[in-house]
C-alpha cells in the first residue's frame, strides 16, 4: 500500500494521524488530499518550534480554522502543538464538521492517551497511518469505529 493507496482510511475515519520520521513525504501526501483545491496547511508550528518560540496556536489562528472552506482542518508537525491544543483541534473539528488531518513524528507518543480519549468522548474514529518503507503503509484504529 503506498501513500496514495490509503483514499479508504481517510473517508472511513474522522481524524488520520501520519507519522514517519524526518523526510518520509507526509506533507507531500497531506497536499496530495487536497485534489485540485488550492493547498493550505492550518496549523504549521516547526519553524516557531525550532527558534524556540511559542508553539501555541493563537486565536487569529482558530478563527482562521473554522472560516476556512474545506472538508478537512491540515496539521504539519502536529508532535509540536500543546496538549490542549490538540484536544480544541478535536473540539473544532465536531464543531464544523471537518475531518482532522495531522502529520508528526513519533514523538507525539506521550499525548496520545488524552487525545484519543477525547476523540472517544465524541465518538470519533482515528486512524495512525505510517509510511514504513517506499511501498508500505500500514494503518492502525486507535479510536473505534
Amino acid at each position: 500500500m503506498l501513500w496514495h493507496k490509503v483514499q479508504d482510511q481517510l473517508e472511513l475515519h474522522t481524524i488520520s494521524i501520519i507519522v514517519g520520521p524526518n523526510r518520509t513525504d507526509k506533507t507531500k501526501f497531506l497536499y496530495e488530499q487536497y485534489e485540485g483545491l488550492p493547498f493550505h496547511i492550518d496549523v504549521s508550528k516547526a519553524m516557531v518550534a525550532y527558534c524556540g518560540g511559542d508553539t501555541r496556536i493563537t486565536e487569529q489562528e482558530w478563527v482562521k480554522i473554522i472560516e476556512r472552506d474545506c472538508a478537512f482542518i491540515t496539521v504539519d508537525d502536529a508532535h509540536l502543538l500543546q496538549p490542549l491544543d490538540l484536544k480544541k483541534l478535536i473540539e473544532i473539528a465536531v464543531e464544523t464538521k471537518k475531518r482532522l488531518y495531522m502529520s508528526c513524528n513519533e514523538t507525539i507518543g506521550p499525548y496520545l492517551p488524552a487525545f484519543l480519549s477525547h476523540a472517544q468522548n465524541y465518538q470519533l474514529s482515528v486512524v495512525k497511518l505510517e509510511r514504513l518503507t517506499d511501498k508500505d503503509v500500514c494503518a492502525w484504529t486507535l479510536a473505534g469505529i
